[in-house]
């Protein structure tokens, strides 16, 4: 008989591919400062959260998984990356992260900054190498580099930094841009591993609200942004309500063939529950 794998045997597998393969994707280069300053935040403990709803998306739709596994390593490098200048004192001023020292306070803050343009453009240097996708046709490849340029650029996660730094009161207005748009190009680079282009205004909408629902629970976990706004009791049942409408996504997109998926929604409400 086969041997069926459940969300909380396949994750850990994924996972374990995922570490492996970013270690693959960035090795140590000269200028070793550098190299180590791109590598610090990337290669703490982590969960891996996008890269798994990355390959999730993909692996139920009938994708590559080791396609899936390169499209969302170049999506949790852009997300290190954000993470690193982010903390800068012109940002949010973070003297510490994960518990450790921040990026430019161990390298400096020029060196963050250095580290933290690499990495982005070193994440586009990946998808576009000739040979690196192998299911992938180029009109492919060319949609999923659009798909995460924009979904990370102007339009996106730094719009959404920009309307924060500037003091947009509309939180959803932020969140939107800030986290969801990244969640959205998870979703989509999994669709477009699977060659469902026809799926792909589905699946931004479930990336749209799963960003809104990690966004949220992290404001209640560090008693932020919506906690603030409408205290523990309000944040808590608008995120029951977002909750809600992931699950019905989810549920109506890839029909109960997705467990991972299913999993990792719980995995992120079940902090404020």
């Amino acid at each position: 008989m086969p041997i069926i794998l459940s969300p909380m045997n396949r994750i850990p597998i994924w996972k374990e591919r995922i570490e492996e393969r970013l270690r693959e994707l960035l090795r140590t280069f000269e200028p070793k400062h550098l190299s180590e300053a791109m590598s610090y935040y990337l290669f703490q403990p982590g969960k891996r959260i996008r890269p798994l709803l990355t390959v999730a998306t993909a692996v139920s739709l009938g994708g590559d998984q080791e396609d899936a596994i390169t499209a969302g390593c170049a999506i949790e490098i852009i997300h290190n990356y954000s993470l690193v200048h982010d903390d800068l004192p012109a940002m949010d001023n973070d003297d510490f992260r994960r518990g450790l020292p921040s990026c430019h306070r161990k390298f400096g803050e020029a060196v963050a900054i250095l580290a933290g343009d690499a990495m982005l453009t070193y994440a586009f240097e990946l998808l576009s190498r000739k040979g690196i996708f192998r299911s992938l046709t180029e009109g492919e490849v060319i949609s999923l580099i659009h798909t995460i340029a924009v979904k990370s650029g102007a339009e996106g996660m730094v719009g959404g930094q920009a309307l924060d730094i500037s003091g947009e009161r509309d939180l959803e207005k932020v969140n939107l841009k800030k986290t969801a748009a990244l969640f959205e190009a998870c979703f989509l680079s999994g669709g477009i591993v699977a060659h469902r282009h026809d799926l792909l205004p589905d699946l931004e909408g479930v990336g749209r609200s799963f960003g809104l629902l990690f966004q949220i629970t992290d404001d209640i976990v560090d008693r932020d942004g919506y906690y603030l706004l409408l205290g523990e009791g309000g944040a808590k049942k608008k995120a029951s309500q977002i909750h809600d409408e992931v699950k019905t996504l989810v549920d109506k997109v890839f029909k109960g063939n997705s467990p991972e998926i299913e999993f990792l929604v719980e995995a992120v409400y079940k902090r404020i529950t």
